[in-house]
């Protein structure tokens, strides 16, 4: 699944962990710069697992919207490379 918050381009895609029968969740937040070669993607995961794929599409969806917003200690998009 793929949409646009604060300007950021996000992929997110749950993970289904077949050892354990749960999903977890993983995203994408590509920062647009002013040129193609100036665009950076990076990539989070999740150590949080859930009973159903759709709850770790919703998960994922709130995830990458506190890292961008900085509500979550340690992960932000600043601080990845």
């Amino acid at each position: 699944m793929g949409f646009i918050y604060r300007g950021y381009l996000i992929r997110s895609k749950s993970v289904h962990l077949t050892e354990i029968d749960r999903w977890t969740v993983e995203v994408v937040v590509v920062r647009n710069k002013a040129s193609q070669a100036d665009m950076k993607e990076q990539t989070f995961s999740s150590e949080d697992t859930f009973s159903t794929k759709e709850t770790a599409d919703l998960e994922g969806v709130i995830f990458v919207r506190k890292i961008i917003d900085g509500e979550i200690k340690g992960l932000s998009i600043d601080e990845q490379t």
